[in-house]
Parts: structure tokens; C-alpha cells; sequence
């Protein structure tokens, strides 16, 4: 019994913010009805102060009976399990007890001397003449009362249940998604760390103390490697950050052929992207364009607000067209189609070469 109080204080206590944003549309909603088809049965028309306390002391009422018992029985009884007609059965009879209960406490609310101006111990309809046509008992009230409650409590076990389906098919997108996402990532960890396995080799040799130095960026590019399997998505800080340890590995074996240039609006660093995706560019910036070329080369990283809805990244470089390596674009297209899991059709991206500069363009929501 004490397990069964427990789950239900935890269902009743924690909802989703879609799930409260509705509820109180609802409310608002039901009081608006309640007031409007309470005017008729009030004796004395002047107290409409007690129609509106009455009627939101009702909606109270019914959304402590939805959100209390209904949802409750719907999470630990229907949700995630199987329909069969058993459970239906017993749905709809605890649902009628329900709907009872809710007319019970509200008859007996209305008894209250405060709320006795509204006369729900019977009523009668009438022609334009007056003539009597047609007199509603009491039980006959309580029975229409329990039969409408019942019918607005199999709506709203319907309408819940649709929406749990459809924030369960949404949670499950999502977290498709983000295994995509992850995947993706994973593929591009070995070429990232074998790049910088090749940058120590090459200065083992010639400068021990600049391999030495190179060595500690690269435990710092491990530990971000590491980080890459656990979340999907990082900050822009932390991907200029990664990005930056990269490069300055890429420095020191590509010197002075290497020109960085980096400038980010700082108000943008906590924008999320896709793990590895800034590192990603940088490495096939120098890859396909600083690497193949004898001459200097320049790297540009521009991060900058469009508008409050929307900010830029850029990534940036030059390129000799008769030495520039094809590639497979196997790396663009893999960071495209991560931002495009991640922010769908939010996100733009544009690819473009002129005057020497090819660019990498992303235009992404800002959170």
C-alpha cells in the first residue's frame, strides 16, 4: 500500500511542460462554461461573484479528479501496456466511479449556504407561456450529472493518451536522432586522432620538447574524444576549444604555412552543435587546403549573431586549385547531416569557392 501511495505522489507531483501548459488552458476554459451554464439556476442575479467562485471552485475540482485519479490510473494501468478488453472494462468502471465521485462533491458543495443560490435540487423547463411542460426530479439530475461527468472523463482519458502517444513518439525520435547523431560522431574520431598521431611523428625527431608539448595538447584531444561518446552535442566553447588544440598541434608541424584567424561573438558560446563538428571543418580545411600547398595558407573560424532568432558559423580557407586535394566530402557530408538531425530544417548550409577561399557556411536557431 505504501509502495502504491508513493507512486502515486510521484505521477501527481511531476508532469511535463506541455502536459501543465494545457492544464491550464483547460481550467481557464472549463471556468468560462462553468459560469456561462450556471447563469440560468441562479436565484438572485446580482451575487455573479458567487457563479465565479462556485464555477472555479468546480474546474479546481475536476482537475484534481483528471490529474489525481485519472492520470494517475492511466500511467500505472494503460500507458505502455497492452489493450485488451479486461483493461477497457475497468478503465471505464473506475472511470464511472470517477465521474460519481466528481458529482457527489459537487452536490454537495452546492449545500453550502454560501453557494444555495444556485438551486441544482431540481429544475424545470417551461413553454414562452409559463406552462409547465416537463419537471426533473432530483435523482434524475444526479444520474444526467453523473452521465455527463462520465462522458467528459472518457474525453479526457482519450485526449491524455493521445497526447502521451504523441510525446512518446516524439521522445523516440528524438532519441533515434541522437543515436544517428552519435554514430556519425564515432565515425569521425579514428581520423581525427590518427591526424594527430602524425603531427608527433613528424616532430619526434626534430624538436622533443615541441613533441612534448604536442603530446600534452593530444591528451587534452583524447579526453575530448572520450566526452564525444557520452553526449552527442556540445557547446561552441568547447568545440573552439577542441578546435583550437588541433590547430595548434597542426601549427607546430605546419608553422609558418599555417594562418589562424579566429572571431566569435562571445554572447554565442553556449550555442549547442553536434559533437566534433567545428573540429571536423578545421581538420578538412587543413587537410584539403593548407596541407597540399607549399606556400602559406590562412584557416578562418567566424562565429556571429544574425538576428535573435538565428546566429552564423563560418569556417573558412585557402587553396592552391592545382594542388588541392578531391577528397570524398565524406566529412562535410557527415557534419551536414548531423546539424540536419539535429535542428531539421532550421539549419542552412552553403559551400562556396571564390577568389581562393573556400568556405564552409552554417546558418543555425539560436537558443
Amino acid at each position: 500500500m505504501s509502495k502504491l501511495l508513493r507512486q502515486v505522489s510521484v505521477i501527481a507531483t511531476t508532469s511535463t511542460r506541455g502536459y501543465k501548459i494545457t492544464t491550464t488552458f483547460s481550467l481557464i476554459w472549463l471556468t468560462a462554461i462553468s459560469i456561462f451554464f450556471s447563469q440560468p439556476f441562479v436565484r438572485i442575479p446580482d451575487h455573479q461573484y458567487i457563479i465565479v467562485l462556485k464555477a472555479l471552485i468546480d474546474s479546481l475540482l475536476f482537475f484534481c479528479y483528471t490529474h489525481v485519479f485519472i492520470r494517475t490510473y492511466l500511467k500505472l494501468n494503460i500507458v505502455g501496456q497492452a489493450l485488451s478488453f479486461k483493461r477497457i472494462y475497468l478503465l471505464l468502471l473506475y472511470l464511472f466511479g470517477v465521474a460519481s465521485l466528481s458529482v457527489i462533491g459537487d452536490f454537495s458543495l452546492s449545500k453550502l449556504e454560501l453557494f444555495q443560490i444556485v438551486d441544482v435540487n431540481g429544475f424545470q423547463l417551461t413553454n414562452s407561456e409559463g406552462a409547465v411542460e416537463v419537471k426533473i426530479s432530483l435523482p434524475m439530475v444526479y444520474i444526467l450529472a453523473i452521465f455527463n461527468s462520465f462522458i467528459f472523463c472518457i474525453i479526457w482519458a482519450v485526449l491524455y493518451m493521445f497526447f502521451v502517444q504523441q510525446m512518446n513518439r516524439k521522445k523516440q525520435q528524438q532519441e533515434m536522432h541522437q543515436a544517428q547523431i552519435q554514430q556519425l560522431t564515432n565515425q569521425l574520431n579514428p581520423h581525427f586522432l590518427f591526424n594527430a598521431f602524425n603531427s608527433i611523428r613528424a616532430l619526434i625527431y626534430e624538436d622533443k620538447d615541441k613533441a612534448a608539448d604536442t603530446i600534452t595538447l593530444l591528451s587534452e584531444l583524447f579526453r575530448t574524444h572520450l566526452k564525444a561518446h557520452l553526449s552527442a552535442k556540445s557547446s561552441l566553447a568547447d568545440e573552439l576549444q577542441v578546435s583550437s588544440n588541433y590547430l595548434a598541434i597542426e601549427k607546430i608541424r605546419l608553422e609558418e604555412r599555417l594562418i589562424i584567424s579566429v572571431e566569435v561573438d562571445q554572447q554565442l558560446n553556449n550555442q549547442i552543435l553536434p559533437t566534433l563538428t567545428l573540429l571536423t571543418l578545421v581538420e578538412n580545411a587543413i587537410k584539403h587546403g593548407i596541407s597540399p600547398n607549399r606556400n602559406p595558407g590562412n584557416i578562418g573560424v567566424n562565429a556571429f549573431v544574425i538576428d535573435k532568432h538565428r546566429w552564423g558559423l563560418t569556417v573558412s580557407n585557402t587553396y592552391n586549385a592545382s594542388s588541392i586535394a578531391d577528397g570524398t566530402q565524406t566529412g562535410l557530408q557527415n557534419v551536414k547531416q548531423r546539424l540536419l538531425l539535429m535542428f531539421g530544417v532550421k539549419c542552412k548550409w552553403q559551400q562556396t569557392k571564390k577568389d581562393g577561399v573556400y568556405s564552409v557556411i552554417m546558418e543555425l536557431p539560436r537558443d
